[in-house]
């Protein structure tokens, strides 16, 4: 969160820049046209282009990843063993996973107090001279007849009704309300002014009500109390006000009014009255006085927009909009999940045993030559691997998918490995009963990215000649099948080529591509402490090695003694949390974001019957 906060603020701010650049531009042109450009860099900081990157990334709402022919090894490959995976039941009660460091969760505390403390105030004192201002309409008097009223009316032609109401303060006449607006007279103002001067005034809060400027002042007021830490909202306040009243005063002289009397009339009342004490209560007052009255007696700043002026007002305004929307389009990760039921002539394992299991032990399994055995593993599980889908996937179904694990011992025959996965759905939906239908859901995921901008690794993340080790999925050249992998708790472990070995705290690999370690880290929350899926968004090709370390509250003398036992005591020194340590030893990240995923939602499902 303190990243996309950060990366909306400078982002806001470059925005801001762009449109005073643009600014100088059309000084020569209607302050309408500057005034426009002030407001779009004073709305953008209450739309943040990761907003429209999002929009974009539901426009491709189909999310695909790098697919392998084969299950990855970790989740459960034919041809390489099963590296054991610890069950979520002997984690140690309670354990949630890594956590932000305490000073980094107290400083994010203090800021997020202090942001609170400032927004409350900056509400509260507006709420104070919102209400002062509404006190003096509720005990003024209402003009209905007159030459204000006459005068008004005349001017109004084509405009929202606007109330008349006259006040006994001495504050500057100025349109109060956005959806029923009520021009504030002061009741003075007509011995002070004769009745041209009055006229005038009357034409320059009619040009507010016209270009609903109310409107715009208070969506920069929620700006500036959102963002009260920030100088730049300040300053764009002021810029909005000033090509506000410059903007007016340039309409009522368009439409023939005399600009000396009128200039006249500005002069007096700003002598006279007090400034609105509210932004949204558009007054007459605003802006450099003398270079305002100067604009006004020569009309030198309101040149119309050339032809090629308005082409790159209009290619910049729908850039800075469609640029991130298509980001997000082509940036969207993508998960073609292909959850497909098995057709009638699907392959099927020639023999298959599925038996509960009844001994525990930890779950795992492994494939070898026209063979797939499994032990303890949860149909959850198994329909994990049959579909190739993440956890979060899978939607519904009852209780003992999870709770209850199944030995399966199968032969596969003559049939190639890549029939593997077709033969593990014909098995759930044979001996299972499997039945589903899918729909398309928006989900949490993680993209895996490169941290460093100029694209530079980790210095845990190594990689190797592809030759070194044989793709996954590849059939070993001769030898007998592949023994267990190691121990993660073993400090000396070494992994098979082409495999990641996992444990609490470690994911150690060698010669794997980053889409297999985007996988393990999607795929197993017992040690991660999330269940999302994460999508390989690096771009880097190749075969890796690496030994990632992150803080775990198993400690470092290996898990815990059984499923009630109490963990071994961090060591003093760990490893930092998950998020911290993959950018430090690996150089890479994890962004947060939403997408829109295929889900296999279970219609029924039988256990089945013992063979």
């Amino acid at each position: 969160m303190t990243e996309l906060i950060g990366n909306h603020l400078w982002q806001s701010t470059l925005f801001a820049g762009a449109m005073a650049i643009a600014t100088l531009a059309f000084r020569k042109n209607s302050a309408h046209v500057r005034y426009w450009l002030w407001l779009a860099a004073s709305l953008k900081f209450l739309v943040p282009f990761a907003l429209l990157v999002a929009i974009g990334n539901q426009v491709e709402s189909r999310l695909t990843s790098p697919r392998a022919t084969e299950l990855p090894l970790i989740v459960g490959t034919m041809t390489q063993p099963f590296t054991p995976q610890l069950p979520v039941e002997t984690m140690p009660r309670g354990w949630r996973g890594p956590v932000d460091p305490p000073v980094r969760t107290v400083t994010i505390r203090a800021l997020t107090m202090i942001w609170i403390c400032g927004v409350t105030t900056i509400l509260l004192t507006w709420g104070v001279r919102w209400r002062r201002i509404a006190v003096s309409l509720r005990e003024g008097v209402p003009i209905t007849s007159g030459r204000e009223w006459n005068a008004l009316q005349q001017l109004a032609q084509g405009v929202r009704p606007i109330r008349l109401v006259s006040v006994s303060a001495p504050i500057e006449p100025g349109v109060f309300g956005i959806r029923t607006p009520m021009l504030i007279w002061p009741d003075t103002i007509g011995d002070r002014l004769p009745e041209p001067h009055v006229r005038m005034i009357l034409a320059h809060e009619v040009a507010h009500v016209r270009r609903h400027d109310n409107l715009a002042a208070a969506a920069h007021m929620l700006v500036e109390a959102v963002f009260w830490f920030h100088p730049l909202v300040w300053w764009l306040g002021a810029r909005l006000i000033d090509e506000r009243e410059r903007a007016c005063d340039e309409e009522v002289v368009r439409r023939g009014h005399d600009p000396h009397i009128y200039a006249e009339s500005i002069l007096k009342t700003c002598q006279c009255y007090v400034e609105s004490p509210l932004v949204c209560v558009a007054g007459v007052t605003g802006s450099n006085l003398k270079k305002r009255i100067e604009q006004i007696m020569t009309n030198d700043s309101n040149l119309a927009l050339g032809v090629l002026k308005k082409v790159c007002l209009s290619i910049g305004l729908t850039t800075a909009v469609a640029l991130p929307v298509a980001i997000g389009v082509l940036t969207s990760p993508r998960l073609a999940a292909q959850i497909v039921a098995p057709a009638p002539d699907a392959p099927t394992f020639e023999v298959a045993s599925v038996k509960p299991n009844k001994d525990g032990g930890p779950m795992g399994g492994r494939g070898g030559p026209g063979r797939f055995t499994a032990h303890n593993l949860p149909v959850r599980r198994l329909i994990r691997q049959a579909y190739d889908i993440h956890d979060s996937q899978i939607i519904g179904g009852p209780d003992w998918l999870n709770a209850q694990g199944y030995d399966v011992d199968a032969t596969t025959g003559e049939k190639p490995r890549g029939q593997n996965r077709f033969m593990m759905q014909t098995l759930l939906r044979d001996r299972f009963k499997l039945m589903f239908h899918t729909e398309m859901r928006e989900l949490n995921v993680y993209a895996l990215i490169v941290a460093r901008s100029d694209g530079r690794l980790g210095p845990g993340l190594k990689r190797i000649p592809d030759n070194e080790c044989p793709p996954p999925g590849s059939p070993r050249q001769g030898g007998p099948p592949p023994g267990p992998g190691p121990s993660p708790f073993d400090p000396n472990a070494v992994a098979p080529c082409g495999a990641i070995i996992f444990g609490p705290g470690r994911l150690l690999a060698h010669g794997v591509p980053i889409s297999m370690l985007a996988r393990s880290l999607g795929g197993l929350p017992a040690i991660t402490s999330f269940n999302r899926v994460v999508t390989d968004m690096t771009k880097l090709e190749g075969v890796y090695d690496f030994d990632f370390k992150w803080t775990n509250e198993f400690g470092r003398g290996g898990p815990p003694a059984g499923p009630g036992a109490a963990p071994a005591a961090p060591a003093p020194g760990d490893e930092p949390s998950l998020f911290t340590a993959l950018q430090e030893q690996l150089g890479l990240k994890l962004n947060a974001q939403r997408a829109t995923l295929d889900v296999l939602v279970i219609d029924s499902i039988e256990k089945p019957t013992e063979n």
